[in-house]
């Protein structure tokens, strides 16, 4: 495809020459006739039309997985917080559905800033 032309404008350009290969049937393109390059068009608008409508298709299939995708993270997590609950923080249940263990958290640091004292 040539860079910096969209497909309408390539369609509008096929389209011009169709019409001035029509008034001018003297027009000459070495062995290209006017029926093989209308062929051509007539191909390249159908499968843009089929391009179009599969990518209608994947937008509305992504649309669908992402939301199922996002039902099912909503489970998990919801899961993990029932297991944190009933078992507890630090229990095997806990980690076993991706949670973090609370013995095995590092503990807060601090940080030394403006208002905290300083080791003499």
């Amino acid at each position: 495809m040539q860079k910096g032309k969209s497909f309408d404008e390539i369609a509008a350009d096929a389209e011009r020459l169709i019409r001035v290969w029509t008034a001018n049937e003297d027009l000459a393109l070495g062995d290209l006739t006017r029926a093989a390059f209308e062929t051509k068009v007539t191909s390249f608008k159908t499968k843009r039309a089929a391009a179009d409508s599969l990518r209608t298709q994947l937008t509305a299939a992504v649309n669908e997985v992402n939301t199922e995708a996002t039902g099912i993270v909503d489970i998990t997590n919801r899961a993990r917080s029932v297991a944190r609950g009933q078992f507890g923080p630090d229990s095997t249940q806990y980690e076993q559905l991706g949670g973090k263990r609370s013995s095995e958290r590092k503990p807060p640091k601090r940080k030394g800033g403006a208002g905290t004292p300083k080791a003499s």
